[in-house]
């Protein structure tokens, strides 16, 4: 059974029942805009929350027929396509960026004006949010909270960040140093926390997603331990690029 397929079986279930989406809301405490997707075919929910929802309907439904593929709708692939794209275009500015921020912290000002500075931080910061919006939108198909809410902390993190250090122009270098050091923990802890998130998808996304969630995982011990990070840096480009390949394949599924 597909997604959408589901989602009418569901609502078939419903009104033979004659319930009302609040009614089955009460008896499965679930919230009422979940209940609205599932019926809609807009999102994959967890086997527990299906469970959970045929329980309060009295009925049985065989799991395996609707887990065994997924159907993406049209707004989901548009999305997702937008993700890969910007993720590239993400993957490129960040070695700009890098000698940007190099420059930066060394004051050396000759090639680099803050106008550039701030232009770069800007598109950086622009392509991070569309690219990530790919993998929010992974954790919607798949119900996912842990990786809804870690992608969201990502995203404003990141921006946050991003304008902190074109903050950080007229600082000390003493100062710079000491906020890139909150920086790497910061994004240390939120990259291990993403790559438990992208772990928990294994048996939706294969093997892929697994060699991802274990490289986040490792690259943001190695930023958090600060001593290490120049290793963490190196290691983001093959998971940014791996990260680039998922929303990619997923989008042509």
């Amino acid at each position: 059974m597909k997604q959408p397929d589901l989602g009418k079986r569901i609502l078939e279930l419903r009104k033979q029942k004659g319930l009302t989406q609040e009614e089955l809301v009460e008896k499965c405490n679930i919230n009422v805009r979940t209940i609205q997707r599932i019926e809609a075919g807009e999102t994959m929910p967890r086997s527990f929350t299906i469970k959970t929802i045929l329980q309060a309907l009295d009925a049985t439904i065989d799991l395996d027929e609707f887990t065994k593929e997924l159907v993406l709708t049209n707004q989901d692939k548009k999305k997702l396509n937008l993700a890969w794209f910007f993720g590239i275009i993400y993957f490129v500015f960040g070695f700009v960026e890098t000698i940007a921020d190099v420059y930066q912290f060394t004051k050396n000002e000759s090639n680099f004006n803050v106008l550039i500075y701030v232009s770069i931080k800007v598109v950086s910061s622009v392509a991070f949010v569309l690219f990530f919006m790919g993998f929010l939108r992974i954790a919607k198909i798949y119900a996912h909270k842990l990786l809804e809410v870690v992608v969201y902390v990502f995203m404003l993190v990141y921006v946050l960040f991003e304008f902190y250090d074109i903050f950080l122009i007229s600082f000390s270098k003493e100062t710079i140093g000491v906020s890139l050091v909150a920086e790497l923990l910061v994004f240390g802890v939120i990259q291990i926390i993403f790559g438990i998130g992208l772990l928990q998808l294994k048996s939706k996304l294969g093997t892929l997603v697994q060699v991802c969630g274990v490289l986040e995982i490792i690259t943001g011990a190695l930023l958090a331990t600060i001593v290490l990070a120049s290793l963490g840096l190196f290691l983001l480009i093959p998971t940014i690029i791996i990260e680039i390949i998922i929303v990619y394949k997923l989008a042509r599924k």
